[in-house]
């Protein structure tokens, strides 16, 4: 029977309020899942606070007007460590632009969630409106929001780069799906590469687990639109995607053989596959049962094993009717995706997980899969109205979306964990916790410490167990500070004979220096492998910085060709004017971090010199201030020159001097917040040791007097100070504090 009339074309207006309409839905629908962020402070979490210590890091990188800072020099107890040489750094962006603005780092973090949340659901809208229309995007968007691991990365995990990386996948499957159903391929074909650019420098890992399942569905798409040829294009838009960011993955790959990451995947996988005992929650809302096991686990979700019965049943029954709908092939590949994905968070795939250890050992933990469970989701939640014609899209959309929301939400808590500013933007509670934990720099297995630490990692911060008295370096050798910056030094020294000067900084690919302008070679010292370099007697100008490798400048001419061939086939063959507009932002991002790389744009200054010696320990050599009235705190930085080994545990002391040369405020122990006992030093170490002092309550602006110096314990006494100073405490300048 057939109507004797037909409905009237849409119209573009039409088309574009329908959109938005189902648009504005999906953010409707969405924005529960943001409710745990409105609650004051940060969250306990497993990594939460890691990525609060990065976006800090590299928030301060960027005072100091260095936009894409490899190394964080803080890191490590103060050593070091080349964190984002290894891990990618695209997710930190957002929330340090906000830091950098003012924005204490902990909400700057969970702004990136929210904006996160928000943007996977907008791009899962996306790709299953382009699947099955307006009513699937709205399915696809709210199931992949509401699947639990998605909310337990940003909440319980506190993995806020994975969490960012939902983003991609809809992108990515979106843009290749478009480019094997449209006549003009290019345009989808293009921003696929930008979508897998994206994905690879905000979390490789996710990239990793995602390269087959988009291998899957492009042979899908080839042998379902016929359209094999286009295989080569997708080949060569991915392609180019790894091209344009290999200045990230090839020197990390190439270096990473000199950090942890080379002791290779272990088969600890196998202690977090699901068992029978725990392959399910026990009640349909996920988050209301506690762990089944030591340590958090995440089993399966009886709403997503009901989604994907529910769909195969369909499709099953759909076939035998000879009913298919058009689009099925996706439905049967997001189908696979999810089941595959659950198949291998199970025990019963270990021996899958054995037999590809180099490659699922990266992983870590079975429970990533349930990000691609999530992405398999997506698309079968997509799939639902073509598959249930007759089932009004208003009910459909709200069983399915009451559904997902009481498996996600009910049960999930966030325990509130208060952070001052100072505990935000400053590294020393990152040091007191990596100590307490026996870790270092803000990680769980020490896969960024340099194999050449010889040190147990638990032990960095500890005195050095057996440590003795050594000879003084006689005549001290003079060491000027000239020039300093985020991460080099230059500075003019002098010695009488041969010396070795060290820097208090692991030794990692990528230092260099220079004396005299020539090139010299730097090598690993001592148990906790610093920067070194010998000097020879007399004159010299040294030069420290941490820059290039052969790998990075490789890796950076790669991707600027790469970038640069996007571009053209943007401006040639791209024809969309938000692509164009696109290219030019990232143009001239590339063309600033380039230019940056260069050293534009950086800041250096000239610390205040002291040059007072400190019996035969150490010389107080340079000394820096800084006021930060907003965080209730003065950062005191000295530079010592360590003269010899020792002994005994000095500590080092700053004092806050009011008008009538009265101590208001103080801060004293160990050297560098308390993690590098004098025990630790090696002679001809230059060792930065910052001191935080809180300031007072209600202290009026002014000028400050700052007084340092050294002491010892046992008998308690300061060390004596030559040039000879009154209470045998150095003058290291003032500090002013603005009203």
């Amino acid at each position: 029977m057939t109507s004797s009339s037909s409905a009237p074309p849409a119209t573009p207006i039409t088309v574009r309020r329908s959109l938005l309409l189902y648009l504005g839905l999906t953010l409707l629908l969405v924005l529960p899942a943001l409710l745990p962020l409105l609650r004051a402070g940060f969250f306990v979490s497993d990594d939460g606070l890691f990525h609060v210590y990065r976006t800090a890091a590299l928030a301060r990188a960027w005072q100091d007007g260095v936009l894409w800072p490899r190394l964080f020099p803080e890191f490590g107890f103060g050593y070091g460590q080349a964190v984002l040489n290894f891990y990618a750094p695209l997710s930190y962006a957002p929330a340090a632009a906000l830091t950098f603005a003012g924005i204490e780092p902990a909400n700057a973090v969970k702004l990136l969630i929210a904006f996160s949340t928000l943007a996977a659901a907008l791009a899962a809208f996306g790709y299953g409106r382009h699947l099955f229309g307006n009513v699937a995007g709205v399915l696809a968007a709210v199931v992949y929001t509401y699947t639990p691991y998605h909310l337990a990365d940003a909440y319980l995990r506190g993995a806020v780069p994975e969490h960012a990386a939902f983003i991609f996948p809809p992108l990515i499957l979106w843009a290749y799906s478009a480019a094997f159903r449209r006549d003009a391929p290019w345009l989808p074909l293009l921003w696929g590469t930008l979508a897998w650019a994206g994905l690879v420098l905000t979390h490789n890992l996710t990239a990793l687990m995602m390269a087959p399942v988009a291998v899957a569905q492009l042979l899908v798409l080839a042998g379902w639109s016929r359209r094999w040829r286009r295989l080569a294009g997708a080949a060569g838009s991915v392609a180019l995607a790894a091209a344009i960011t290999a200045v990230f993955w090839l020197p990390g790959l190439a270096e990473s053989r000199s950090v942890g990451l080379a002791l290779g995947p272990s088969r600890g996988y196998a202690e977090h596959l699901l068992t029978e005992a725990t392959l399910l929650r026990r009640s349909l809302a996920y988050f209301t049962n506690a762990p089944e096991t030591l340590g958090r686990i995440y089993p399966l979700s009886w709403f997503a094993l009901a989604l994907v019965a529910l769909v195969a049943v369909l499709l099953l029954a759909r076939w035998r009717q000879k009913r298919l709908p058009a689009g099925w092939p996706a439905a049967v590949f997001h189908l696979a995706v999810a089941a595959a994905a659950m198949f291998l968070t199970t025990a019963v795939a270990l021996p899958l997980w054995d037999a590809l250890l180099p490659a699922l050992g990266q992983l870590q933990y079975p429970w990533r899969f349930l990000l691609l469970e999530a992405v398999g989701l997506m698309g079968i939640a997509a799939a639902l109205p073509a598959l249930l014609p007759r089932v009004r899209p208003i009910f459909l959309l709200a069983a399915t979306a009451v559904l997902a929301m009481l498996v996600a939400l009910p049960g999930l808590r966030v325990e509130p964990l208060q952070l001052s500013p100072a505990d935000q933007w400053l590294p020393d509670r990152m040091w007191q916790e990596d100590a307490a934990a026996g870790q270092v720099g803000a990680t769980w297995t020490g896969e960024f410490l340099p194999l050449t630490v010889s040190e147990q990692r638990w032990a960095l911060g500890r005195p050095r167990e057996g440590a003795l008295d050594g000879p003084s370096l006689q005549p001290a050798p003079q060491v000027s500070l000239s020039r300093l910056g985020y991460d080099e030094l230059t500075a003019d020294v002098s010695g009488a004979a041969p010396w070795t000067l060290r820097l208090h900084q692991f030794l990692l690919p990528g230092w260099r220096a220079t004396v005299d302008n020539e090139t010299a070679a730097t090598y690993p010292s001592g148990e906790l492998g610093l920067v070194t370099v010998d000097l020879p007697a007399g004159q010299h100008t040294v030069h420290l910085a941490f820059g290039d490798t052969a790998g990075r400048m490789f890796g950076a001419v790669v991707s600027l060709a790469g970038l640069v061939l996007w571009i053209v086939l943007v401006w040639w063959r791209g024809r969309g004017r938000s692509l164009r507009f696109t290219s030019v932002v990232v143009g001239v991002l590339a063309v600033a971090l380039a230019a940056n790389s260069l050293g534009i744009g950086q800041r250096a200054w000239t610390p205040r010199p002291v040059q007072a010696t400190l019996e035969d320990v150490a010389v107080l050599v340079a000394a820096d201030q800084r006021a930060q009235p907003e965080l209730g705190v003065v950062e005191v930085t000295l530079y010592w020159l360590a003269l010899r080994e020792t002994s005994q545990n000095y500590k080092a002391f700053v004092h806050l001097l009011g008008a009538d040369g009265g101590v208001i405020g103080q801060h004293d122990g160990d050297p560098v917040g308390g993690f590098t006992p004098t025990t630790r030093w090696r002679p001809g170490e230059l060792i930065v040791d910052r001191h935080v002092i809180t300031l007072p309550d209600d202290l009026p602006p002014g000028e400050y007097g700052l007084r340092a110096g050294m002491y010892q314990v046992d008998p308690l006494r300061n060390l004596t100070v030559d040039p000879p100073a009154a209470d045998n405490r150095i003058d290291v300048g003032a500090v002013e504090l603005p009203q």
